[in-house]
């Protein structure tokens, strides 16, 4: 686990500190991690060890107005991404393979193989259809699992129904998409521009993973003042199920049963 999901796994509340033992060097009681007005804060007070960082602002009820109405700055984002070299077409049979057991073969052919670090790669395009990055999976059981080549900081989304189901990752949204718009959050981080895209929508339903089901409600109660929003507690990883059980779980959801 990166630093960054450790630190977001705490949970901590707006004002709260922690001090433990560096997940990164291991050494006792030198790490510290502080929420500050939705912001994670961390860092490792022992000499040796260089590890810092903090995240952007967390999504909660008080301030997701006020991000809404901000004026947008430029980002690095705006540079233009060009395809890499190392991306190929020809898919190898272990992405094939990944591939058809996410049910997402079929649904979606706008992705690559990384021939250099063996990944399975997503085309992430925005919403003129403009390839602006992409998200590469292990096929050989590398770190990090997905791996992001541009700095595109919306979502991806693919389907046409007016009501969209926020999910984590990519096969997931696609697996979907077949009953329901799938928006995938490259994560389980709620950004600004993701707010923005989703309020675009007549319904919201979050459906992340079972263990971030404490982000989903808090994602829930954010968006549910801007737009219709509901949320789907998942047992299993909609990608892991099959097509019928899954149609089932999503149709019922968009009636809101």
């Amino acid at each position: 686990m990166h630093i960054k999901e450790y630190a977001e796994s705490l949970g901590l509340f707006d004002g709260e500190s922690r001090r433990m033992n560096c997940p990164s060097c291991g050494h006792k009681n030198t790490f510290s991690v502080t929420n500050a007005n939705g912001e994670l804060m961390w860092n490792c007070f022992h000499a040796d060890c260089t590890v810092r960082g903090r995240t952007d602002r967390r999504i909660t009820r008080d301030n997701v107005l006020s991000i809404l109405n901000k004026n947008t700055q430029p980002t690095d984002q705006n540079v233009p991404f060009e395809r890499p070299k190392c991306w190929s077409r020809q898919i190898s049979q272990k992405g094939l393979d990944y591939v058809d057991s996410v049910h997402t073969s079929g649904r979606y052919d706008d992705i690559y193989y990384d021939v250099r670090h063996k990944r399975l790669v997503y085309a992430i395009r925005d919403n003129d259809g403009k390839l602006v990055d992409g998200a590469g999976r292990t096929l050989i059981g590398a770190r990090p699992k997905w791996y992001r080549y541009g700095n595109y900081r919306g979502g991806f989304r693919i389907g046409t129904s007016d009501t969209v189901f926020v999910v984590e990752d990519i096969p997931s949204a696609i697996s979907i998409s077949d009953w329901a718009t799938g928006y995938a959050l490259l994560g389980t981080s709620l950004r600004d521009e993701h707010i923005a895209e989703l309020t675009k929508f007549k319904k919201v339903v979050v459906a992340l993973d079972k263990d971030a089901t404490d982000k989903a409600l808090t994602y829930m109660r954010a968006l549910n003042t801007l737009v219709p929003t509901g949320i789907l507690m998942l047992d299993k990883d909609l990608k892991s199920l099959g097509d019928n059980e899954r149609g089932s779980i999503i149709r019922s959801a968009m009636l809101g049963k």
